[in-house]
């Protein structure tokens, strides 16, 4: 009698699914002023909305990208701010109806590109207010599984230029702050449909900057490698993507000015953030959101003082992918923890939460607010209650 799938393969056989899902297209090593007018062309886009941080307004390649697109670029919303508080998002969706923009080309880091993915969804969802705009959030599930956000985006088409690592252009979530809280939005139509990185573009990102929203995507790889959803093609994504990262990220402490070493670290977090939404991350990343709602710690700075505490923390659930991720960092005989934290420290980034001016009595108030974060929920070891959560941080204290 003939048995099950199980039985046949036996206990030996990995088995799993994974739907990467939306991938965007990737225009990598690219010049802005040709890649943007170009789309343009071919995908007859009349009325393009720049999105532009301002401190890039002045940018030559901006200006110039914008200057090429002629009559079809409209007026560009600069009104962005860190941590895409709701009422960013609110003027930006008002600007997008008004616009009847058919792409949006967001130029920034991940707020910005954060920003313009849920303005995007509101948009289309007709959101107008900051209740509307809430019920719109994905919902938290049972293990961190995050229900999507009600609604699509069919149109406007987004086009996002990253200047930072922080990944933002790859992900099906997006994260909003309104009262101290981070609130995530997640759709499978949520992800760009056009991705263009520009190493030229990136040099003018302050050093300190892109190095700290590369351990943001140390962060993104770390915790794909150790998702509950791991798997071969996601895990052999993410550990190359530590091999690039540590390498980019040591070239461009040693030459700012080397786009070289600044298009490794594109490619890097190119491959780090395919994960993005489609796997679940873990405490590094739920508990980070919360570090930069309640006391203004910028992602790629929470990443680096909370990832090795969550390392730590985790190390005992999954030795052999925390020996893996060790290896990738070039650190075959040190912990996943030693290894990012040696990093951070060589890049002359904060390792501690004590550095970043945090009134340690906040600590209660991340941890209480960090409990039913998805991404809290779904870390690898489970954390069932705020103690858990505290002694993570009194780690990264």
């Amino acid at each position: 009698m003939a048995g099950t799938g199980g039985d046949i393969v036996g206990e030996d056989v990995e088995a799993g699914a994974l739907d990467l899902k939306c991938h965007p297209r990737v225009l990598y090593g690219a010049d802005l002023r040709e890649a943007l007018p170009d789309l343009a062309q071919e995908r007859r886009w009349g009325r393009v909305l720049p999105v532009v941080t301002r401190s890039l307004m002045g940018v030559p390649i901006v200006v110039e990208a914008l200057a090429r697109l002629g009559v079809n670029a409209l007026d560009p919303f600069i009104d962005l701010v860190p941590h895409t508080p709701f009422d960013v998002v609110l003027t930006l969706v008002e600007r997008i109806q008004e616009a009847r923009a058919d792409a949006v080309a967001v130029v920034g880091g991940g707020s910005a590109i954060d920003a313009v993915k849920i303005a995007a969804l509101a948009a289309a969802t007709r959101v107008t207010d900051a209740e509307s705009l809430l019920a719109l959030r994905a919902g938290a599930g049972a293990d961190g599984v995050q229900q999507p956000s009600p609604g699509a985006r069919t149109e406007p088409a987004i086009v996002a230029v990253p200047t930072t690592l922080s990944g933002a252009e790859f992900g099906l979530i997006g994260g909003a702050t309104q009262g101290g809280i981070k609130h995530l939005f997640r759709a499978d139509t949520l992800a760009p449909d056009v991705v263009v990185y520009d190493p030229a573009l990136a040099l003018h990102t302050p050093l300190g900057l892109w190095l700290s929203t590369g351990i943001r995507a140390v962060d993104h790889a770390a915790e794909t490698v150790l998702s509950r959803d791991a798997n071969p093609f996601t895990d052999a994504l993410a550990l190359r993507a530590l091999r690039l990262l540590r390498a980019g990220l040591e070239a461009v402490a040693r030459d700012p000015r080397d786009p070289a070493a600044r298009h490794q670290g594109q490619l890097g977090v190119w491959l780090a953030a395919a994960g993005i939404g489609r796997v679940r991350y873990g405490a590094s990343h739920g508990i980070g959101h919360q570090l930069g709602a309640v006391a203004g710690v910028p992602h790629g700075i929470t990443s680096c003082v909370l990832l090795p505490a969550v390392l730590t923390f985790n190390a005992p659930a999954a030795p052999n992918r925390d020996s893996q991720i060790a290896a990738a960092l070039g650190r075959p005989n040190a912990s996943a923890a030693e290894a990012v934290r040696d990093l951070v420290i060589a890049l002359g980034l904060p390792s501690r939460i004590s550095e970043l001016g945090v009134v340690k009595a906040d600590l209660t108030r991340i941890a209480e607010t960090s409990l039913g974060n998805a991404f809290v929920r779904a870390n690898l070891r489970p954390i069932p209650g705020v103690d858990d959560l505290m002694a993570i941080l009194e780690m990264a204290w």
